[in-house]
C-alpha cells in the first residue's frame, strides 16, 4: 500500500510556508503576531538565522579588553565568537578554528596568541596562522586562507557589540537617537558595578513584549506605578530602536519617605528606557544605566542579563544602603514581569487565543517591534 506521508521535501516547504504571516502596518487595524510565533519551536531557529546573525548583539564590556592581548568570548545564536584587543584595535573573531572546528580560546584571559584547544593550531591577534604542528607534506595547503574569520565590532561607552552579518548597518544607525537623547546621564563615562541573570519560562519575544509597553504598569507595578507619571508615559519609535520616556513623579511637600525614586537625583526628572531590535534594553535613571540582554535558551525558556553601571559606582554595593536600595526595588519591578510573563506563556497554548488587538494610544512600542519581526522573518 503506497504511503499517504508526503516527502520530506513537501513538508518542509509547507511549513516554511506556514511561517509567513500577515502584519498591518497601521496599528489602528492592526493584530498582533500569533500566538505560534512563541510557542512553536521552529521559529527559534529561523529568529537565529534571520535575526540575530543580522542584528547587533551586546556581548560585553571595554573592560575586559582594555588592554592589548585581553580577550573574552561570547555566543550568540549557534556561534561562539571571541573579542580581543590587538594593540589599539578591537577585534572579534568566530571562535572557530578552520582545521577541525576547534575553539581558539576560552573564557576570558590575556595572551598574545590565540591556539586552538583540539590541535593547537596558533593564530595572531590578527587572526592569521602562525603555526599548524605536522602539517608537513599536505597538498594545497595555504596558511592564508586559513585566517580566523572576522566578526563586525563596535563599541559605545562601556558597551560592546558584534554582529555576524558582514553586510550590516553600521551600530550608529541600530542605536538611532539613544546615545544623543540619554547623553546628560553620562552613561557613556559609567562604570560596571554589578551582574544577575534570571531564567524565565517564557519566549523570549514575550519578555520583549512586556518591556516595550507601559500600559501594563499600574496593574502589574502598583510601586513603579507610584515614581512615574503615567498619563505622560510615552514611547517614541525609530528605524531599529525605541525610546521609552517616563517622567518622574515630584516629591511631595516634606518629602517622600516611601519614596523610591528622588526626581533631584535623576537628570531631568525622569526615567528612560531604550530598546535595540531585536533583544538589547538600557534603563537609565537615578545616576545608573541597566542594560538588559534578553537571551533565548528554548523557545520557551528565557535568560534575562542584567548588568549595573552607574556614575560614581559604590565602593561595595552588596553594603552601600542607596544602592541596595536601588537593587532591591528592580528585583521586585522584575518578579512581578516575571510572574505575568510566564502567565501569559501559558496562556499562548489556549485553544480560544491566536491573535490580539493592539492599544494604539499605549502600544504603539509592541507593534513596532512586531513590525521589525514581520521585516526580518519574512
Amino acid at each position: 500500500m503506497a504511503s499517504l506521508q508526503q516527502p520530506p521535501v513537501q513538508q518542509q516547504a509547507q511549513r516554511a510556508v506556514s511561517l509567513i504571516f500577515p502584519f498591518d502596518p497601521d496599528i489602528r487595524r492592526a493584530s498582533t503576531v500569533p500566538a505560534r510565533l512563541y510557542t512553536d519551536p521552529v521559529y527559534l531557529e529561523l529568529e537565529r538565522e534571520r535575526i540575530f546573525a543580522h542584528t547587533w548583539q551586546l556581548v560585553g564590556r571595554t573592560e575586559q579588553v582594555s588592554e592589548s592581548g585581553m580577550f573574552f568570548t561570547a555566543q550568540v545564536g549557534n556561534d561562539s565568537i571571541v573579542v580581543l584587543r590587538d594593540r589599539d584595535t578591537l577585534r572579534s573573531f568566530y571562535n572557530v578554528c578552520l582545521h577541525r572546528a576547534g575553539p581558539v580560546a576560552y573564557g576570558c584571559g590575556k595572551r598574545q596568541t590565540l591556539q586552538c584547544k583540539y590541535h593547537g593550531w596558533t593564530y595572531n591577534l590578527n587572526g592569521e596562522l602562525l603555526r599548524a604542528p605536522e602539517m608537513e607534506g599536505v597538498e594545497r595547503f595555504t596558511p592564508e586562507d586559513m585566517r580566523l574569520r572576522p566578526v563586525a565590532v563596535a563599541s559605545w561607552g562601556p558597551l560592546i557589540f558584534v554582529n555576524l552579518d558582514g553586510k550590516a548597518p553600521p551600530l550608529e544607525e541600530m542605536l538611532g537617537t539613544i546615545p544623543g537623547r540619554v547623553a546628560h546621564f553620562g552613561c557613556e563615562s559609567m562604570r560596571y558595578v554589578m551582574r544577575k541573570e534570571y531564567e524565565l519560562a517564557c519566549n523570549w519575544k514575550v519578555y520583549v513584549d512586556n518591556y516595550l509597553e507601559g500600559y501594563h504598569i499600574p496593574v502589574v507595578h502598583p510601586s513603579l506605578h507610584k515614581e512615574i507619571d503615567y498619563d505622560s508615559y510615552r514611547v517614541e519609535p525609530h528605524r531599529y530602536s525605541s525610546i521609552q520616556h517616563a517622567p518622574l513623579r515630584p516629591m511631595p511637600a516634606g518629602g517622600g519617605a516611601e519614596r523610591k525614586y528622588d526626581p533631584a537625583k535623576s537628570d531631568a526628572g525622569e526615567a528612560v528606557y531604550g530598546w535595540i531590535f531585536p533583544n538589547i534594553m538600557l534603563n537609565i535613571y537615578m545616576g545608573q544605566m541597566q542594560t538588559n540582554v534578553i537571551l533565548p535558551v528554548s523557545h520557551d525558556r528565557t535568560v534575562v542579563a542584567f548588568e549595573w553601571f552607574a556614575a560614581n559606582p559604590p565602593a561595595d554595593p552588596a553594603t552601600d544602603p542607596d544602592w541596595s536600595r536601588l537593587v532591591a526595588f528592580s528585583d521586585e519591578i522584575q518578579d512581578e514581569d516575571i510572574e505575568i510573563c510566564e502567565t501569559v506563556q501559558r496562556n499562548l497554548r489556549s485553544r480560544v487565543y491566536d491573535r490580539g488587538r493592539y492599544s494604539a494610544k499605549r502600544e504603539n512600542g509592541v507593534h513596532h517591534f512586531h513590525s521589525l519581526l514581520h521585516e526580518f522573518l519574512t
